[in-house]
């Protein structure tokens, strides 16, 4: 989808529903949005699934106008309904020499790299690979990208508004196909992990809530902590409320100012 093809509205619009601009089939939603100015920005589109599967496919073959989309991912299905047993939950740019890392609900972590002898290339319609195992009652819950010799961060977030940030260095590479290692301590009454994310010391991430409100904070006011912490109070959900997903703030603070100036003169011009 192009972006000049979305209709621009203000922040607090409502906006229109993507199936007015792109084939959905019935059931189908949207699990992550990438942009991209061209299909040379990186060498593949790395894709994860709840189950632990992984797969790496050549950016360039995603290249198509297709209003009805492609075929990413080939999910595992029920062999008497037919019908899919997995999700995608991931989806994020990468090169051979970036790592990949994996955080489950249940708190554990494994990061490996993204070259050719531990996850070689496939073709958009094949199911993938075992990227991560895990213990009973947990599941993947989310991937991201650690860009080669970049010193960043991992910050977790519950639904409770507790957040913790460590440094990418202290989890060590594996191998694929493990159950990783602890990235965070869920102590009793702080919630359980919705997110994770690659930061900077320099991020905003926003908490997404349950009702719709947005909470956005600078990643520095986390303080760097061990991979076995608890962490610190990020945001407070209201009562009866919760945070049910992160993102990282794409807007700076010039874009921002821009923008609200521009909803002003048009609130003004209305008045």
């Amino acid at each position: 989808l192009k972006a000049y093809e979305l209709p621009e509205g203000s922040r607090d619009s409502k906006g229109q529903h993507v199936a007015n601009l792109l084939q959905f089939t019935p059931g189908e939603t949207i699990q992550a949005v990438l942009s991209i100015p061209n299909y040379d920005v990186a060498k593949y589109l790395v894709l994860a699934t709840r189950s632990g599967k992984v797969k790496k496919t050549a950016l360039q073959e995603y290249d198509s106008p297709r209003q009805g989309g492609l075929i990413a991912v080939r999910l595992m299905a029920n062999e008497e309904t037919g019908e899919p047993v997995d999700e995608l939950i991931g989806a994020a740019l990468c090169n051979s020499e970036d790592d990949i890392i994996l955080v489950s609900k249940l708190g554990m972590s494994l990061k490996f790299r993204a070259d050719d002898e531990q996850l070689r290339p496939m073709g958009r319609q094949t199911a993938g690979v075992q990227g991560m195992r895990f213990r009973e009652g947990d599941e993947l819950l989310d991937m991201d990208v650690v860009a080669a010799e970049t010193n960043k961060d991992l910050l977790v977030v519950t639904n409770e508004g507790f957040a913790k940030r460590t440094a990418i260095e202290e989890y060590r590479l594996q191998g694929r196909n493990g159950y990783g290692v602890k990235a965070v301590q869920l102590a009793e009454g702080r919630g359980s992990l919705v997110g994770a994310l690659i930061v900077e010391e320099t991020d905003q991430v926003m908490a997404i809530m349950k009702s719709g409100k947005v909470i956005r904070s600078d990643v520095n006011e986390v303080k760097r902590t061990g991979r076995t912490t608890q962490g610190v109070t990020l945001a407070k959900p209201d009562k009866g409320d919760e945070i049910i997903s992160i993102a990282r703030n794409e807007e700076t603070d010039d874009e921002e100012n821009q923008l609200e100036e521009k909803e002003a003169t048009s609130e003004n011009e209305e008045a």
